[in-house]
């Protein structure tokens, strides 16, 4: 998950964001008042965590575990913990490291090192024999996943936890396979980088930065150098490096304007968070030349100066509706214009770190988008804190009033016993449901039984869910289904709240990779409330 591509953007807007606290932003909260303390319940970075535990619980072949959101400033050997703990360090998205970490002994067959980076092997052996005749669990296929994967180093243990007594090689980081105390491991790559050997570069490579020079200076009337420039096969993707290297010291200008949307118009994603020096008149101009291009996704994160009434703008910026055909006869004469459409049109809008931007304000415009809005991540995990600390299980969920075509605002779950099923009265004369005559329950049971009625319940959705993302995710729903034996019933709607989570239209593998949508805070912290209230209102009233 922290790998794939429709993850990397969002990921590295939080890694952003998390670069740009004080030292007093990782401090946590009064202990004394940690069940209700804001700070402590708050969760900073909801993306990256929405990918701790949609990973770590559910996978489409399957897997299914419950897990809880616990408050961000936890210290690392906090809770009820038999068994270690597990680390990522996400910091280069390309070099994703893990390891295992035991700190007080764990409830298994063989010690480890305490206080020590393990490996996947090393943790393992500490509970099960791993050979070829003993491997029941079949862990050997998962380890040979593990191959090549880089450990945590100390190094950025003790940085990240100080106080921790942590042991092993600072500097030297153990390749997965390769025990830490043995002398034959494998360097790190962040060693063995600061010994590359330096290279020469080539002359027409010195001239490209020395022309690149020229055209980035807002004093220069650089047209004419544009035109020639654009004959040169490697000099889009050359600007388009330097602009996002040199995004932090570039001057607002016409020309950095024209140079952006030289280097961005055939990008399908367009990350502007970048340029947040941008004032919104920019803005504008340059996404309604961007539209006209390839653009289907725009992330403006961390542009903390960004409004609603400014938003508007920028997403009204060039935008062309639909196709339209208008035909006219005078006559014999007939005339038929054409209306082009701005295809393709813009499906996902990045906000993340927007203080500006309320959840309200995408509840009412922009429900027609993929949606990746801080708050909306934020919403059903800081719940899921809330509710892990109080008692107060029994309150309804509200949801946001999403508006916009083509937008599923509920789920309705039915349960139709085999005996309703065979019942011909309860069937029409063509053979379909007759809902009215049906008796229903609309509370349906923890576990699965045959109950008489009809029992069905309905979850409004508090997340923008246009109908190709949620085809997408019942789909998924579907084939999980499919390969699990689900006795409870109350899994089901988490089950459902992570299949319509992983239906990401970002990325070049959107539909099939692993990238990661809001998870409903209804369907992941359905709490036994049912809609609607009304007592006897059947599913086809309801749904009316």
């Amino acid at each position: 998950i922290f790998q794939d591509t429709s993850n990397r953007s969002p990921i590295q807007q939080e890694l952003l964001a998390a670069s740009s606290k004080d030292d007093d932003f990782w401090l946590p909260g009064e202990p004394t008042a940690s069940y209700n303390d804001e700070k402590n319940n708050h969760v900073p970075f909801p993306f990256i965590m929405t990918c701790l535990i949609v990973g770590a619980s559910f996978s489409l072949d399957g897997y299914y575990h419950g897990v809880s959101v616990e408050s961000f400033y936890m210290a690392f050997d906090e809770g009820d913990n038999n068994n270690g703990i597990t680390i990522f360090d996400i910091t280069d998205l390309t070099d994703v490291r893990y390891c295992f970490v035991d700190f007080y002994g764990m409830e298994s067959k063989r010690e480890v090192a305490l206080m020590t980076p393990l490996s996947a092997r090393i943790y393992l052996e500490a509970y099960y024999e791993l050979d070829a005749a003993n491997d029941e669990a079949g862990f050997l296929p998962l380890l040979e996943s593990f191959q090549g994967r880089n450990l945590v180093n100390v190094k950025a243990l003790k940085e990240t936890w100080p106080t921790g007594d942590w042991h092993g090689d600072e500097f030297v980081q153990d390749v997965e396979g390769v025990h830490p105390q043995d002398p034959s491991r494998t360097e790190s790559k962040d060693l063995a980088g600061n010994f590359q050997e330096y290279q020469i570069k080539s002359l027409r490579d010195q001239s490209m930065d020395n022309f690149l020079d020229v055209l980035l200076d807002p004093s220069q009337d650089t047209a004419a150098l544009l035109a020639e420039a654009e004959l040169l096969t490697d000099f889009v993707p050359r600007l388009r490096r330097r602009l996002y290297d040199q995004a932090g010291t570039l001057t607002p200008s016409t020309t950095l304007l024209n140079l952006l949307h030289k280097a961005l118009s055939r990008d399908v994603e367009v990350d502007l968070s970048p340029f947040n020096m941008l004032p919104v008149e920019h803005l504008t101009t340059l996404v309604g030349k961007l539209r006209h291009g390839k653009m289907r996704s725009l992330n403006l994160s961390n542009m903390s100066h960004i409004t609603e009434s400014d938003l508007e703008a920028i997403l009204e910026a060039g935008h062309v509706a639909s196709t339209q055909i208008e035909t006219t006869q005078t006559g014999p004469m007939i005339t038929t214009k054409i209306q082009a459409p701005n295809s393709p049109d813009i499906t996902s809008i990045i906000l993340l770190e927007t203080p500006n931007i309320s959840l309200d304000f995408v509840a009412k415009h922009l429900g027609a988008y993929d949606v990746y809005h801080s708050g909306l991540f934020r919403r059903a995990l800081q719940l899921s804190v809330q509710l892990s600390r109080s008692w107060w299980g029994d309150e309804p969920l509200t949801t946001l009033p999403f508006e916009g075509a083509n937008i599923v605002s509920q789920l309705v779950w039915v349960m139709i016993s085999s005996a309703q099923s065979c019942d011909s009265q309860l069937r029409t004369p063509d053979g379909h449901y007759d809902w009215s005559r049906m008796s229903y329950s609309n509370r349906i049971p923890r576990r699965f039984d045959r109950d008489k009625d009809l029992q069905y319940k309905n979850f409004l959705l508090d997340i923008p869910t246009p109908v190709g993302r949620t085809v997408q995710g019942l789909q998924r729903l579907i084939r999980y289904l499919s390969l699990v034996d689900l006795t409870w019933a109350a899994d089901l709607p988490e089950a459902a709240a992570r299949c319509l989570a992983t239906t990401s239209t970002l990325g070049t593998a959107a539909g099939s990779s692993c990238g990661l949508g809001p998870l409903s805070a209804v369907l992941y912290n359905d709490n036994g409330q049912n809609f609607p209230r009304r007592p006897g209102t059947g599913i086809g009233q309801m749904l009316q």
